[in-house]
């Protein structure tokens, strides 16, 4: 037996469509990606759902919840039976802007996510879940028309079921939903050759709530993985037996279940090595200064885990790089590149986050402009530029005293492996590769503007 497909007399002509990775629509400058979808008026729950019966006047305090966004109401029906026969109650919208609004206010246990919806999309959903700290934890199960996408795993869904649905593969949701509800620890799976760096990591992320595994060879990895379920794999490239990018293929052609991994490397990456990367993860961390701040907020991602039940030192960490409107209200950043279309994108997306922006077209004008100035909270630095480029634009900034402890992180199209190291080199904090993923860059930006 197959359950109903979509409801698509209503949804075909409005229907959102997230496209794959390498084809997503780019801001007005070319080498910037697209930034994370905001609502722009906030949809307020209303106390019925005037789409079916669910539970939202007759919630307690011990209850377990499930949040359906799904605007097949024939469907919605049916999960919302699953639901209670799994003894949970149910909260059901159509809409994926009431639906990111109830999750912040119902804080549901998990949420089972249709992608076409008829407002913003599910993959537009998603994104705003996991980019808010109250909702970021919560597991979200895709239930959609469209084909399974690795950009879903990518994203943090801990699965994706296409329409037709059958009866066992949705018993077999429900169970998976379910066994992330009642655990009380995540697993992580650490691989790395250093017997230090794995201790080191280890406490960073903490194991009060995690159970953590770890292996120093690819081949044993390849087995853990096998055997056992993880929620979240940290991965170094440098490997004895086999590298990190044969260990993610080997994955990827012989399992079926395939854990998130977190890139976690001190390697350099070429640019054909970085793309390798990104058709299996969106989380590259290379080792340095400020990268153990980025790797505990990316494992709490794929680890569901609730920040105020973190040990207290992750929990701050988290918290302090989520009061993201903190951090970036008020805060003044340069922002140096002589493509006007880049400038103009990420000046908007900036402005946004309450961020003032001060603009220079080549470093020469960077360095007019800061001699006026009395602070600088951050500096983005385009490498490649006429009169003056990046490079040495950062060397002279680094000797005047005003401006040697601002940090400043590069952008460059180039992407040749030694790029980055001759960035750090000038004096750059970070360094990130075009076109440019506007929450990798803020996310960058939280970590060095928080002290």
């Amino acid at each position: 037996m197959f359950l109903p497909l979509e409801n698509n007399a209503a949804t075909e002509q409005n229907e959102r469509k997230e496209p794959k990775s390498s084809n997503k629509p780019k801001l007005a400058g070319a080498n910037i990606a697209k930034a994370k979808p905001q609502l722009k008026q906030p949809v307020k729950p209303t106390g019925d759902s005037g789409f079916i019966k669910d539970d939202r006047k007759n919630l307690k305090d011990a209850d377990e919840i499930i949040l359906i966004i799904e605007d097949d109401p024939q469907f919605a029906k049916i999960l919302s039976k699953q639901c209670h026969e799994k003894g949970f109650k149910c909260v059901a919208t159509p809409s994926g802007e009431e639906g990111f609004e109830m999750a912040k206010q119902y804080k549901p246990h998990a949420i089972i996510l249709d992608i076409k919806l008829p407002g913003i999309s599910g993959w537009q959903v998603l994104d705003l879940l996991k980019n808010e700290p109250a909702t970021r934890h919560i597991p979200v199960h895709i239930m959609s028309g469209e084909e399974e996408n690795m950009d879903a795993y990518k994203k943090g869904a801990i699965g994706y079921l296409t329409k037709p649905i059958k009866n066992e593969d949705l018993n077999q949701a429900f169970n998976k939903i379910e066994n992330f509800i009642k655990r009380k620890m995540s697993n992580l799976l650490i691989v790395e050759d250093d017997v230090n760096l794995r201790k080191s990591i280890k406490m960073l992320i903490g194991q009060e709530d995690v159970k953590i595994t770890d292996a120093s060879k690819g081949k044993d990895a390849f087995e853990l993985i096998k055997n056992e379920r993880f929620d979240c794999v940290v991965l170094d490239l440098g490997l004895p037996d086999m590298s990190g990018f044969e260990l993610i293929k080997k994955v990827q052609r012989e399992l079926d279940e395939k854990p998130p991994i977190i890139i976690y490397t001190g390697k350099d990456l070429s640019k054909e090595e970085n793309e390798e990367l990104h058709k299996y993860t969106e989380t590259v961390i290379v080792k340095g200064v400020k990268s153990e701040e980025r790797l505990v907020d990316e494992t709490a991602l794929f680890l569901h885990r609730v920040v105020e039940n973190m040990p207290e030192k992750q929990q701050g960490i988290i918290e302090k790089l989520y009061k993201s409107e903190d951090i970036f209200k008020d805060k003044k950043v340069m922002l140096v590149d002589d493509d006007m279309r880049n400038v103009f994108a990420l000046t908007r997306v900036l402005n946004e986050k309450g961020i003032q922006v001060l603009r220079a077209e080549n470093g020469k004008s960077a360095l007019e402009k800061l001699s006026k100035e009395k602070d600088v909270d951050l500096i983005l630095m385009d490498i490649m530029m006429p009169v003056m480029d990046g490079y040495e634009t950062i060397k002279n900034i680094r000797k005047n005293n005003q401006f040697d402890k601002v940090p400043i992180i590069a952008l460059t199209a180039k992407a040749m492996k030694d790029d980055r190291e001759k960035c750090i080199n000038a004096g750059a904090n970070d360094y990130l590769t075009k076109p440019i993923k506007i929450e990798k860059l803020l996310s960058l930006m939280r970590v060095w503007l928080y002290k």
